[in-house]
């Protein structure tokens, strides 16, 4: 059984670390057939049931807007139907088919304007000769491959979003002369009318991706700027997509960003009508060409367009690809390849056999007898060192995705870890599997229902190993062997108490630090309660046997960290082995405190105090060096929350800490953490 709401009610977001609509399903379907109490066993034979397998095929493309639209004509009927149970409404004004030619709206104005800090062109001259340390850099996934964040960094220079606070709202982007402290000062501020998605930084340019809103209708748009001179930055490129925005990478130069965009509209009646892709670029707003614009062999996942936009960072030239599919939400991408996934709920009943939840992933239950399951497409798209971006392969495997990291490419192979519903000794319960595709995207080999019955929390691959934690009372951390391709083993399973929501590797891939929760086992039921933040470095030995070698616990239950949600929120420095993680503490009053062993379920802390924890880690455990935080001395998070002096992001540039939060930076000696000087933002 899976936990009960209470073990698993953390926080928004981060409670549930299955997929909102894939636990909508799991709750109808136990509600249809009765769960039964889990499996808790993990030596389960692999199922060789071929609707099991992961699945490959070709991608095709449109030669002219006339096939594009007999196309969408063709597959209108499912949108409209599934608009008619009350599915979702896509908003905004899209080009239509109108007798075969396309019909624009108005472009899109810009929605950046810019204001400059006085007197910051001669403190920039004056500081430019000096050679900036060692730093840290946005915490990524693969080495080499940029994540945008709120916070980027140079060594010498931030650049920091934040909410602005002028009366019009919107965000603003402030460039900071960060190193040498003694000469922290704000050279200029970029504001914008939007809300700050991410930013990225190469030499002499500064992306903002932001969302904006236009007559209803949501914008991203890719922002370059020119910062050869940081006092005054200069608007050089604007590409704007209205749609929703799913990721970003940057690499070799290039921005690489994945927005969707609805591919039908609806009348008042429900009717639904294919729209034609679209973006802006530069004031300048065209339909993608029919031959840039793909679609699955399932031709019924069509509802949005998945676009993938490469623009230069040097001179911010564009080029866009599309993809026909249905909403994305995952994104992995290795130095040559994009991955982009999305779900694939199949129903098997439905009036005119009308597949009509394919377009947003809602589920439509007509009768109790209906057999449902969910798969995740992926497509692959490589890119190279121009920027180009070719669509070459997709592939279907079962279950759904939990997160980027479920994901990985080694050696040529694909690698992905998914959750599904199935049937074990006859049995309904939940399942983990771990699939390799090769860059067709066909399945080369599998490990199949890795613990029947519990949830997967945290996957991480590294090298030839990858990592897997799933949790129902106990934290099992699968270790698993890749060595040979075609045949994945499981070299240990190592229990222990709590959960890790991410997996950070150390010291190579023998060590990782695990972030989560330490949890007690209930005593009415197959679930755990959920208590402070945890800590864990795992040792794994080369014979793949597991050891927890040391934990460290913070606070009481109710103890947050957005390292358990966002790993752009944990730095690391692997030349000092130091690590931070910003915290809200949690404490339970003295006088909810039981004298007894344990309460059912444990109480819940209080807020006291918000900041970030600085440790170093070797292979031995943590050591606390100390801790920071904005609050002036005298106030902490429980005297007075205010979320903008909450600490969320931090950089280490030489000897000195660099905690970020909405209202200030703070620089703090790392050897001691005394603060040395602050700048508001």
């Amino acid at each position: 059984m899976k936990p009960t709401l209470e073990a698993v009610s953390r926080r928004q977001g981060a409670a549930d670390r299955t997929p909102v609509l894939f636990v909508a399903i799991v709750l109808v379907l136990a509600a249809a057939i009765g769960f039964v109490p889990a499996l808790t066993g993990s030596n389960t034979p692999p199922s060789t049931s071929s609707s099991f397998n992961a699945q490959s095929g070709p991608l095709r493309s449109f030669q002219n807007f006339s096939q594009l639209q007999d196309f969408m004509a063709a597959n209108a009927k499912s949108a409209q139907e599934y608009d008619a149970y009350g599915g979702s409404s896509f908003i905004g004004g899209p080009a239509m088919f109108v007798g075969g030619l396309v019909t624009m709206t108005d472009t899109i104005a810009s929605s950046a304007t810019m204001t400059v800090a006085g007197a910051a062109t001669a403190l920039q001259t004056a500081v430019s000769s000096v050679s900036s340390p060692s730093f840290t850099g946005t915490n990524v996934q693969v080495q080499g491959v940029d994540e945008p964040d709120i916070v980027k960094t140079d060594g010498t220079h931030l650049f920091v979003a934040s909410a602005s606070s002028s009366s019009t709202g919107g965000n603003a982007i402030t460039i900071i002369q960060a190193y040498p402290p003694s000469s922290n000062s704000v050279l200029s501020t970029v504001s914008l009318s939007g809300q700050v998605i991410g930013i990225e930084i190469a030499q002499g340019r500064l992306m903002v991706i932001d969302q904006g809103y236009t007559n209803g209708t949501t914008d991203i748009g890719l922002l370059l700027y020119n910062t050869s001179s940081l006092s005054s930055p200069k608007l050089i490129g604007n590409v704007t997509v209205a749609g929703t925005y799913v990721a970003a990478r940057m690499a070799q130069g290039y921005l690489y960003a994945v927005v969707q965009q609805p591919s039908y509209s609806f009348n008042s009646q429900g009717n639904a009508t294919g729209v034609m892709p679209y973006l802006t670029v530069n004031g300048q707003r065209a339909a993608l060409p029919p031959s840039s614009i793909l679609y699955t062999p399932n031709n019924s996942q069509i509802g949005d367009y998945t676009m993938i936009l490469s623009v230069s960072m040097a001179s911010g030239a564009e080029t866009t690809v599309s993809v026909l599919t249905g909403p994305s939400s995952t994104v992995y991408v290795s130095t040559s390849n994009i991955y982009v996934v999305y779900s694939d709920y199949m129903l098997f009943a439905n009036v005119d056999d009308i597949p009509g939840n394919v377009f947003t992933g809602g589920v439509l239950i007509t009768s109790p007898s209906v057999q449902q399951d969910q798969n995740s497409t992926i497509f692959r798209a490589s890119y190279s060192s121009n920027g180009i971006v070719v669509v070459q392969a997709v592939g279907m495997v079962p279950g759904s995705v939990l997160n980027q990291f479920s994901m990985d490419e080694y050696n040529g192979y694909f690698r992905v870890a998914t959750s599904r519903l199935a049937t074990i000794d006859g049995n309904a319960t939940e399942s983990d599997d771990v699939y390799v595709l090769n860059q067709n995207m066909s399945q080369v080999s599998a490990l199949r229902n890795i613990a029947p019955g519990e949830n997967l929390y945290a996957v991480r691959f590294s090298g030839d190993m990858g990592y897997v934690v799933t949790f129902e009372q106990v934290d099992p951390l699968f270790a698993i062997s890749f060595a040979d391709i075609t045949h994945p083993v499981i070299l240990s399973a190592l229990k222990v108490n709590g959960y890790s929501d991410y997996l950070q590797p150390l010291f190579g891939s023998s060590y990782l630090l695990g972030v989560g929760k330490d949890t007690v086992a209930s005593s009415s039921g197959d679930f755990a309660y959920y208590l402070g933040l945890k800590l864990s470095l795992f040792h794994v030995a080369a014979n793949g046997s597991s050891s927890d070698v040391s934990d460290f616990m913070i606070g009481d239950r109710g103890t947050d960290s957005p390292v358990l949600t966002d790993h752009l929120a944990l730095t690391y420095d692997p030349a000092n082995n130091i690590t931070v993680i910003p915290v809200l503490l949690a404490q339970v009053p003295a006088s909810e405190q039981s004298s007894g062993t344990s309460q059912s379920p444990p109480p819940e802390g209080n807020p006291v105090w918000q900041g970030a924890y600085v440790f170093r880690v070797n292979s031995t455990g943590f050591t606390l060096l100390g801790t920071v935080t904005q609050y002036p001395a005298g106030q902490n998070y429980g005297d007075s929350p205010n979320g903008n002096l909450q600490i969320d992001r931090s950089v280490i540039i030489g000897d000195y800490l660099y905690t970020i939060s909405q209202s200030e930076v703070m620089v703090s000696s790392l050897s001691s953490l005394a603060t040395i000087a602050t700048v508001p933002l």
